[in-house]
């Protein structure tokens, strides 16, 4: 008889009733119990430097970057681009990075870094954030660095003017090839035409190369012609905006923190600003109830549509989705209100692109539950409500499924549900993890598979082992992990110190280098290291975001 045969055959496993009583009883407690008010912390951070500004609210304590190493730091920094890791990774580093707190050690005047944390915010997804860093960033006339980080988001949100300010102030390298792109661009803001003309002469004959910029400043100049919209770099779109041919950017190929700024701009056109929604709801960028309020915005005053849930389901683009998305929030029938939902849900392309979607239709599930229409996908409709914050709602649904036969509820997928509830609560999920490890060794293998991962998560999460399920767990074999053994060393170590700023930032190296989402050992170790560090709320996101990978492969 092997290790695990006898386990199985030894161990009492947590019924599935007991279990569901477990979960259920976890969802009553959070929906009853109201999160305390943190006290009001007044502590000094010594002398400002320029880590001090914060860029919004994160009640991360001012001792973030104790520990942490300034040259590993611009590493990391300088390789965040417009390509984001997974939207769970990307939003631990924009909570970070976002924070007021002392520099690293040595770093308080390192102007280049500060301008990189900035820029790193910009480009995951937070451009007020960054331009509120920037703001308040003093000097920033004698850093170059520092002044075009404060240019290209001030670019990037509109702010033209201020753009062209700090470029005026720069006192140093004030001819470099960049700036003399923002010099030709603020002529032409200021209608200054020939001024701009010799500008971009004096840029193309210093060796400044960008076709883009070439086509678009030629026709700002000459009023002619019509350039291919450009959001390659901040100035382009400036120019592009200038020139009025902002709305004919595709969104898919704009930037996250573009997207956030085209969401949130009541100036953007209509059709626009719904497609920087739908994508910036995805990536995490764009909040649930400002989609909601463009989508609602967008559909008001237009005579009921004809269109059927059915065919909206079918339709693409944002358009069909917030007509979906008012159909679900707003239609006196229960039947259909679920349904819409159901099809907002299901137009998650990958696992990453579902949390969003789930607080998207959030308000409409409880009323659903409420008016006694049965949910079309139970187990859809669960884990969305988990996701959304809904323990109530989730307890609910989860509490007809086994007792109605549910399609699909097998098992494994009943697990794996109870994990998302559990950790999306907050709440103690050892009697979910013992299931977890008992499905991990029996049934189809692809099915085993996912039950030994989805153990390995919960885990990493800290969540705790009966005796006898160490034995099993100690069984599994997960595939290695991709990223390094010293990189995975240092975020452990970095974790243990409880380095919060620099266990994390480690953590979007890792997730910048796979940006579909860190395989389920890299997960894990993020998990672990994010827990240990002391930011246990974005540790057991990473790991729902895990979960909903295996659920939905």
């Amino acid at each position: 008889m092997t290790v695990s045969a006898f386990t199985r055959s030894a161990r009492v496993v947590a019924s599935p009733s007991v279990l569901l009583a477990a979960v259920l009883a976890c969802g009553a407690a959070s929906a009853q119990t109201a999160p305390e008010t943190p006290p009001v912390r007044s502590e000094s951070l010594g002398a400002l430097d320029l880590w001090s500004a914060p860029g919004r609210q994160t009640d991360l304590p001012p001792d973030l970057w104790r520990g942490a190493s300034a040259p590993l730091l611009r590493g990391v920094l300088e390789q965040v681009g417009d390509r984001p890791p997974s939207p769970a990774i990307a939003a631990v580093a924009r909570r970070v990075l976002a924070a007021g707190a002392a520099a690293p050690e040595g770093a308080g005047a390192d102007s280049a870094l500060a301008a990189a944390r900035a820029r790193a915010l910009m480009q995951l997804g937070d451009p007020e954030a960054a331009w509120a860093v920037l703001a308040r960033a003093p000097q920033a006339e004698s850093s170059e660095a520092l002044s075009r980080a404060r240019v290209e988001v001030a670019l990037i949100l509109g702010h033209d003017h201020e753009a062209c300010d700090t470029g005026a102030a720069l006192q140093e390298n004030r001819g470099g090839l960049w700036w003399l792109k923002l010099r030709a661009f603020c002529s032409v803001l200021a209608g200054q035409g020939p001024a701009a003309q010799v500008t971009a002469d004096l840029w193309r004959q210093s060796g400044g190369k960008d076709p883009a910029f070439e086509r678009l400043i030629a026709d700002a100049v000459d009023g002619a012609g019509k350039s291919a919209p450009s959001a390659a770099d901040a100035i382009d779109w400036a120019l592009t905006r200038k020139l009025g041919w902002a709305k004919d950017l595709p969104v898919d190929a704009a930037p996250p923190g573009l997207l956030a700024a085209l969401a949130a701009d009541p100036q953007t056109p209509p059709t626009q600003r719904h497609e920087a929604v739908a994508r910036g709801l995805r990536l995490g960028v764009v909040p649930a109830d400002l989609a909601r309020a463009v989508y609602a915005s967008g559909l008001e005053g237009e005579a009921a549509p004809a269109a059927t849930v059915a065919e909206l389901a079918k339709a693409p683009g944002a358009e069909a989705e917030a007509r979906l998305t008012m159909r679900a929030l707003r239609s006196p029938d229960p039947v259909e209100r679920d349904q819409a939902a159901m099809a907002v849900l299901a137009r998650a392309r990958y696992a990453g692109e579902f949390p969003g979607l789930a607080r998207l239709i959030a308000p409409a599930l409880p009323e659903i539950v409420r008016s006694g229409a049965a949910p079309s996908d139970p187990m859809l409709f669960a884990a969305a409500a988990a996701l959304a914050g809904d323990g109530a709602t989730a307890d609910a649904v989860r509490s007809h499924i086994e007792q109605d036969k549910t399609p699909g509820a097998d098992a494994h997928a009943l697990a794996l549900l109870d994990a998302v509830i559990a950790l999306s609560a907050g709440c103690p999920a050892g009697p979910v993890l013992d299931r977890l490890i008992d499905r991990g060794g029996v049934g189809d293998p692809k099915l085993r598979a996912r039950a030994q991962w989805a153990a390995l998560l919960l885990y990493a999460d800290g969540q705790p082992l009966s005796p006898e399920a160490k034995v099993e767990f100690a069984g599994f074999d997960s595939p290695p992990a991709k990223a390094s053994p010293e990189r995975l060393a240092l975020m452990a170590r970095a974790g243990q110190k409880r380095a919060k700023g620099e266990t994390a930032m480690l953590a979007l190296s890792i997730g910048l280098q796979q940006p579909t989402g860190p395989t389920t050992s890299d997960r894990a170790a993020i998990v672990a290291a994010l827990l240990d560090a002391g930011l246990g709320r974005e540790a057991r996101e990473v790991a729902v975001e895990g979960l909903l990978v295996l659920q939905r492969p």
